[in-house]
């Protein structure tokens, strides 16, 4: 009669500190923070895109347009190239793997753990036999265990962790896709830098032709009596400035090559011959709206995804205040013989329930959850930094397409006109009718003028190339050339 009562009050007892653990588990939130209402309200439309003045039918999306077809086929082997064989891109993808691989040892806890072990012995015993002499005696045991361990994941822990580690592995898959796009947007600007540079090239191989014919006639009108020496001196002092800018510019363009080289994975030779001339950008075109970032842009969806783990790391750091549940069972056979080890009559079988309920740490615990939660809110706020920094980019970017266009238009109106004066300013030299310095300052801002169109064309495009970048890549001409292309898509399948 004791033993039963007894048995009431530790089952009771039981059943009451499982309902003070049911109340304690309340406390794990499984909704996920409402981390976009935090963001500042978003336009229907980029401000910059409403100041284009165009015509509605004139304005494509941006898929269909990048710049001209045959700019795509040059430069879509490069691009393929360097996804395949850059080396950052070939980091960001091993760490890929070990995210694969720390995923799965997280999800591994949701199994049993099963153990086998062996254990053979032998012991050696000395006694006194009845006449005095010593007796030496033998004792052999053998024993054979597999031991079954389960922790049963009652308050969501190890679920916890295991969605923590996925969205780590979701932040790693991005990471990927981010460095791919990057290394394409970097193999196209790079590649637009060298034609700029072989223009400026060509700018400074004209400017020294055109100094040297400059120096001859000088030298003839000298010798004939009709020039001073302090003409010669000038004209021969712009000769060796020339030769120095020519010079420096063999130089710039050479280390872009083999800059260009370095991403594509290539030994920087310096043996990539560069194209002539710029591609030229068909059309403007429609940037979409600013919520299309938030899904689009490989940097957003990493830094949601941090938000996302954090929580679910705060989840876990809350279920690890509460108890642990487990199961034990083990089998064994003990014998002193081994060929008897497997007797039946060896069997040895136990199954146990293991409850630990963490009463006192110092308040370690409690510690960890308030760090989770600062850490939660930290990744939140990130998110809104860089989505706001996503739109400060795309803005920018779009008001470039305005204000870049206009220059580019107004420049080439002055290097058109300057290079009238140019011409006009040599044959008044020539026919005696202005002094030296006029013409070299009419030649000089020629080349000037020259010089500065090329580098806002090339802005231009490098800014165009940008805000595909900055709009994320989706659906872009980029994009589109690492899809059709069979072997990187195969490659990037493998992913």
């Amino acid at each position: 009669m004791y033993w039963i009562k007894l048995s009431k009050i530790y089952f009771h007892g039981f059943v009451a500190a499982m309902g003070v653990i049911a109340v304690q588990g309340c406390v794990l939130s499984t909704d996920l923070p409402d981390y976009k209402a935090t963001l500042p309200k978003m336009a229907d439309s980029w401000s910059s895109q409403l100041e284009y003045e165009v015509e509605r039918s004139s304005i494509v999306s941006v898929s269909q347009t990048w710049f001209t077809p045959d700019f795509h086929q040059r430069i879509s082997g490069f691009i393929v190239e360097g996804i395949k064989n850059n080396p950052e891109l070939k980091s960001a993808r091993a760490r890929l793997e070990q995210q694969i691989a720390q995923y799965e040892v997280s999800e591994s806890a949701f199994f049993p753990k099963i153990d086998l072990s062996g254990d053979g012995s032998r012991t050696k015993s000395s006694s006194k036999g009845p006449d005095g002499e010593r007796i030496k005696s033998y004792e052999n045991s053998f024993k054979a265990e597999a031991r079954i361990s389960w922790e049963i994941d009652v308050w969501g822990r190890l679920e916890s962790e295991s969605q923590a580690s996925y969205s780590s592995l979701l932040q790693r898959q991005r990471d990927v896709e981010f460095a791919q796009l990057s290394v394409a947007t970097r193999i196209v600007l790079q590649w637009i830098e060298l034609i700029a540079l072989e223009k400026q090239l060509d700018i400074a191989r004209q400017e020294k032709s055109n100094l040297t014919e400059i120096v001859e006639r000088t030298q003839d009108r000298y010798q004939q009596g009709v020039g001073s020496i302090l003409d010669l001196r000038l004209v021969e002092t712009d000769l060796a400035n020339a030769d120095s800018t020519l010079t420096s510019k063999v130089n710039e363009h050479s280390q872009a090559v083999r800059k260009l080289e370095l991403i594509l994975g290539r030994y920087p030779s310096g043996k990539i011959q560069s194209a002539k001339e710029f591609p030229k950008i068909v059309t403007d075109f429609s940037a979409g709206i600013p919520s299309d970032l938030l899904v689009n842009r490989p940097d957003l969806l990493i830094a949601e995804q941090k938000v996302i783990a954090a929580h679910h790391n705060l989840n876990a750091a809350k279920a690890n205040r509460l108890p642990r549940l487990s199961l034990t069972q083990s089998t064994s056979y003990q014998n002193r013989k081994l060929s008897d080890l497997f007797d039946p009559y060896s069997l040895v079988t136990s199954i146990a329930g293991n409850i630990i309920q963490p009463l006192y740490d110092g308040g370690q615990r409690r510690a960890v959850v308030a760090q989770n939660k600062a850490i939660e809110d930290e990744t939140i706020a990130e998110y809104v930094n860089t989505a706001l920094k996503a739109f400060d980019e795309v803005e920018n970017y779009l008001g470039n397409e305005i204000h870049l266009k206009k220059q580019e238009e107004e420049l080439s109106r002055a290097a058109l006109m300057a290079e009238q004066g140019q011409n006009l300013s040599r044959q008044k030299y020539y026919s005696g009718l202005i002094p030296i310095l006029d013409l070299l300052q009419a030649q000089q801002r020629f080349f000037v003028s020259k010089s500065r169109l090329i580098n806002i064309q090339k802005q231009r495009l490098l800014s165009r190339v940008n805000l595909y970048l900055a709009l994320g890549g989706h659906n872009t001409p980029l994009q589109k050339i690492m899809q059709t292309d069979p072997e990187f898509s195969e490659d990037n399948r493998n992913l």
